[in-house]
């Protein structure tokens, strides 16, 4: 009986691409191989990924089972990849008891509160938008440049490729100065008061249930820790302001044997 083969589409400064490679390495599990698609070539985009996951998103988890066809599956969102890897690893980090309420808070961390890439890629002030600049602006510039080349051998996806290439033009016109940043100021302010808002409440939880989000360790920690993460990388000081029991337990999955080799 031969083993399912797993792939995982990953890339290192992935949000939350964050997750499966933090569970991989929380749990030891072996024989995933891990492709790099690099972001800021836009090889999401690129139209031989685009046959693999057509939503152009990492992680994407391929399992491919040699014998039988039929249990191939291919999963693109990292919510249902960490559950199969955990299920894979022993179901060690999904206790039965409380998975109602992990499940719950997966859904905000992921729906309305998925702002870690948006207030990383934004300004909130002139200061903050020319300290981005010299990071975000060749990012943007490389991926609208790899549509382009994109969209020259891949014409059926062109409209697909114009449409980004637009939006993230428009980004482009604030930091190089074209445009007028304010209203991307006060889309950044409204992010970061929905982000706070979140992150009071993480602390309220840790305070009650500490030191981890549902006490001991499990899948919940795996999904927040890569959020958390970006968060301090973007404003640490406004993350941890009047809550020592996050802090706490930043500190704490920061010890963690897996943290080092997914986020060092």
């Amino acid at each position: 009986m031969s083993c399912p083969q797993h792939k995982l589409y990953t890339f290192k400064p992935s949000l939350w691409a964050g997750v499966p490679r933090l569970l991989i390495a929380e749990r030891s599990i072996p024989n995933v191989e891990q492709v790099v698609v690099d972001l800021s070539k836009a090889e999401n985009y690129a139209p031989e990924y685009l046959k693999v996951n057509p939503n152009a998103t990492i992680p994407t988890l391929e399992v491919t089972d040699g014998q039988d066809s039929s249990k191939n599956m291919v999963l693109t969102d990292s919510i249902s990849i960490a559950a199969y890897l955990d299920k894979l690893s022993g179901n060690t980090l999904s206790p039965p008891g409380k998975q109602q309420e992990i499940d719950a808070l997966l859904q905000e961390m992921h729906g309305r509160y998925d702002l870690g890439n948006q207030v990383f890629m934004t300004a909130g002030s002139p200061a903050e938008l020319e300290a981005k600049r010299p990071l975000v602006l060749p990012f943007l510039e490389n991926r609208i440049q790899a549509w382009q080349a994109y969209a020259a051998r891949a014409p059926e996806h062109r409209p697909l490729y114009e449409k980004l290439t637009g939006h993230t033009a428009a980004a482009v016109a604030v930091y190089t100065g074209a445009v007028d940043p304010t209203p991307m100021f006060s889309t950044n302010r409204q992010q970061w008061e929905a982000v706070v808002e979140f992150l009071n409440k993480i602390e309220s939880r840790l305070q009650e249930e500490g030191p981890y989000l549902f006490g001991s360790y499990t899948i919940a920690d795996i999904h927040f820790t890569p959020y958390l993460h970006r968060l301090v990388m973007v404003k640490a000081k406004t993350v941890f302001e009047d809550r020592p029991a996050l802090k706490l337990y930043y500190e704490q999955v920061q010890q963690r044997e897996s943290f080092g080799p997914v986020f060092g």
